[in-house]
C-alpha cells in the first residue's frame, strides 16, 4: 500500500508524533512518504520527508490513501480534491476543537477558525476520531461527522537509560508534562494553587511558551515559589517521568494524550481529570480522578493514587493490550481497506 502523510511540521509533539508513531509501525511493509508545510525539522522519520506549499501539486494518485492531521493538512487536501481521483482521503482529528480554540483565541477568532477546519474536512472520504466520546462530540456540529475511531498508541518499548534528573528526597516530587507551548487548557494553575496546600510535595512543570511566566507568578502570589519547579522543554521525557513520584494530567479538554500513555508505560502513579476521554481509557480502580478546579478533590486524589499502588500494574495492563503502536497501526489499516 502506497500511504501519503500531511502534516504541519516535523515537530515531535501531539499529531505529528502519533503519525511517527504510526510510520515507525508500518514503513516496513508499506510505502510511505511524509509531506509537511513548515520548515521546523527536529523529529527524523525513517521515511522520505517533503517540504510543500498549500498551493503545490503533488501527484496525489500515485497513493492509495492521503491522510492529513491538522487543519493545514486538511485545507491541503480540500483545496486540492478536485486533482485527487482515486486516493483514498482520510484525516484524524486529534481534539475537541471548540474546547481548544476557547482557551486559544477570543471568541469570534475561535468561531471562524472552527468553520474553517469543519469546511476544511468535508471532502474527505473517512474522518476519524480519537475515542468514541470525541464521534459523538463532532455529530453535533461538524459536516462530515466521523464515522470511526482509533485509539492513539505509543511503543511499549523504549530503548533508552531513564535517569533520574532532579535529587530532592525532602519533598514527594509531583510532575506536570506540557509541550514547548503550554497552553491554559492543560490546567496547570490547579497544581500550583493545590501545591499550597500540600506541604510535602514539591511541582516540577516540564513545558515552554509564554504561558509559563504567568504560571511563575501565580506560583510568587501563592508564596510556594520554592517548591515549584519550571525545569524547561524536555528532550528526555521518559526520565522526567522516571524522576517523579506521581504525576498529574489536568487537562480541562484532551484529544487523547499521549502523557497519559507514557506514565502509565513507566508504571507511575498518575491522577487525571475527570473528563470523558479518561473516563473511556481507564477505570476509577486504574487511574485517580479528581474533579476540575476542586483544590480538596486534587489533593485527596494525589494521596489515593500514592496509597493504592496496585492501580498503577492493573493500568499498565491496560495499556500494553490496547494502547500500543502496534495496535493503533492495526487500526488504521482496518480503516483504510475497510
Amino acid at each position: 500500500m502506497k500511504i501519503a502523510y500531511f502534516v504541519p511540521y516535523l515537530v515531535h509533539s501531539g499529531p505529528v508524533a502519533v503519525v511517527y508513531y504510526l510510520v515507525q509501525e508500518l514503513h516496513r511493509y508499506h510505502d510511505i512518504d511524509i509531506y509537511y508545510f513548515k520548515d521546523i525539522d527536529r523529529l527524523k522519520f525513517p521515511v522520505p520527508t517533503h517540504k510543500i506549499s498549500l498551493y503545490q501539486k503533488i501527484d496525489f494518485d500515485r497513493y492509495d490513501i492521503l491522510h492529513s492531521h491538522g487543519v493545514i493538512p486538511d485545507i491541503y487536501l480540500w483545496w486540492h480534491n478536485s486533482s485527487i481521483h482515486r486516493a483514498k482521503c482520510v484525516t484524524t482529528l486529534h481534539n475537541y476543537v471548540r474546547e481548544d480554540y476557547r482557551y486559544g483565541y477570543n471568541p469570534i477568532k475561535a468561531y471562524i477558525l472552527q468553520r474553517v477546519w469543519n469546511i476544511a474536512t468535508s471532502k474527505h472520504d473517512k474522518v476519524v476520531a480519537l475515542s468514541k466520546d470525541a464521534m459523538e462530540y463532532y455529530r453535533e456540529f461538524w459536516i462530515n461527522p466521523p464515522s470511526t475511531y482509533a485509539y492513539n498508541g505509543i511503543p511499549i518499548d523504549v530503548d533508552m537509560e531513564r535517569r533520574e534528573l532532579y535529587g530532592d528526597d525532602t519533598h514527594t516530587k509531583l510532575g506536570l508534562i506540557g509541550s514547548s507551548n503550554i497552553s491554559k487548557i492543560k490546567g496547570f494553575d490547579q497544581a500550583i494553587m493545590a501545591i499550597k496546600y500540600m506541604p510535602n510535595f514539591s511541582l516540577y512543570i516540564a513545558g515552554g511558551g509564554g504561558e509559563v511566566d504567568r504560571l511563575r507568578d501565580l506560583a510568587i502570589s501563592l508564596g510556594v515559589e520554592s517548591r515549584v519547579y519550571f525545569v524547561g522543554v524536555v528532550d528526555d521525557i521518559d526520565s522526567f517521568i522516571y524522576s517523579m513520584d506521581i504525576v498529574a494530567v489536568t487537562s480541562y479538554s484532551e484529544g487523547f494524550s499521549l502523557a497519559l500513555q507514557e506514565i502509565v508505560r513507566a508504571k507511575r502513579a498518575v491522577v487525571v481529570s475527570d473528563i470523558p476521554i479518561f473516563r473511556e481509557l481507564f477505570d476509577s480502580d486504574e487511574v485517580s480522578r479528581f474533579e476540575l478546579d476542586d483544590r480538596d478533590s486534587f489533593i485527596s486524589s494525589v494521596k489515593y493514587a500514592l496509597q493504592n499502588r496496585d492501580m498503577i500494574d492493573r493500568a499498565y495492563e491496560k495499556f500494553a493490550t490496547r494502547y500500543r503502536s502496534t495496535d493503533m497501526a492495526k487500526r488504521y489499516l482496518e480503516i483504510y481497506t475497510a
